[in-house]
């Protein structure tokens, strides 16, 4: 029996990780099942990922509220063993939070592929080349790991910073140690399809690797009320909401809409309707849930 590849699609918080995974359902013809780990209860990820469409088939599976290298992980195996099972199931595609720590993840899938029956193959790790500094790869763990356990290197939104920036973030993830299968550069996400094709041996945590860490604060919000496009778009864009990622599909006065912060700026866009209107955020911002609350046009239950 032919092992099903698992792809491991990782990278900071905003770097267009599910906007890649969305592109690729979306033109693949295969039944690809997709693991996603909002970090939040909303499933904000998984619903965008279901909703790609295309010829293939698509099964997401969400394993929400906390990080699949600590309080999620017991979730994780259950949800691998369920989809090997299934002889429909030709690719799996695992996408953790941006604040998961890959170590403690990936000795787990290591473990978990022959009990479960897939291939673990090259880890795909985002970047953005307009936020990532060299010495921050070099000088802060968290990147560093990113960096070391990437078997392909993928430097998303060129276009939007300059290419003298591009270009040595590239050379210097050309010349890392330890070596990647292939850097690429591309925008909003686009990946080659034969880059799903690469075998090589995908990394393994060194012995003895300490896994602890801090996450930062995150807050969740829900409500069976109508909102006022144009107010949350103006609380989002102001400066003092300290949002690292904040991710929300609203019922409003112009219909259902997602509204993500990515990067630093407001994304809005068509969403499909729902029974109730969400959000979920990750940074300091104790008071948002009360300055959502105030963006509703008319207190009644959403139809």
């Amino acid at each position: 029996m032919s092992l099903i590849p698992l792809h491991l699609i990782a990278g900071s918080l905003g770097v267009g990780k599910t906007t890649a995974i969305r592109r690729f359902v979306a033109q693949s013809s295969e039944y690809t099942a997709v693991i996603v780990n909002d970090f939040g209860e909303t499933g904000y990820d998984a619903s965008f990922i279901a909703e790609a469409g295309g010829t293939g088939t698509v099964r997401v599976e969400n394993v929400p509220g906390g990080c699949l290298c600590c309080s999620s992980s017991d979730r994780l195996l259950p949800a691998l063993k369920m989809l090997c099972a299934q002889p429909e199931v030709q690719r799996i595609i695992i996408e953790p939070s941006g604040v998961t720590l890959l170590d403690p993840l990936l000795k787990m899938l290591h473990e978990a592929a022959p009990v479960c029956g897939f291939e673990l193959a090259p880890v795909i790790v985002f970047f953005d080349p307009a936020k990532t500094r060299i010495a921050t790869l070099e000088l802060i763990p968290y990147w560093r790991h990113l960096a070391d356990r990437a078997g392909i290197a993928v430097l998303n939104r060129c276009d939007l910073t300059s290419p003298q920036a591009v270009e040595q973030l590239f050379q210097c993830l050309e010349n890392w140690e330890p070596p990647k299968l292939s850097v690429i550069k591309t925008v909003h996400g686009e990946l080659p399809p034969e880059l799903f094709n690469l075998r090589g041996s995908a990394a393994r945590p060194p012995d003895g690797y300490h896994h602890h860490t801090q996450h930062p604060p995150a807050g969740t919000f829900r409500s069976e009320k109508i909102f006022r496009l144009e107010v949350l778009r103006e609380l989002l864009e102001q400066r003092d909401t300290q949002l690292e990622r904040f991710k929300g599909v609203f019922h409003t006065d112009s219909g259902w809409r997602r509204l993500e912060i990515a990067g630093g700026k407001v994304d809005c866009r068509l969403a499909a309707e729902r029974t109730d209107s969400s959000a979920e955020w990750i940074g300091e911002s104790e008071t948002l849930a009360g300055r959502l609350e105030a963006c509703v046009l008319v207190d009644a239950r959403v139809r």
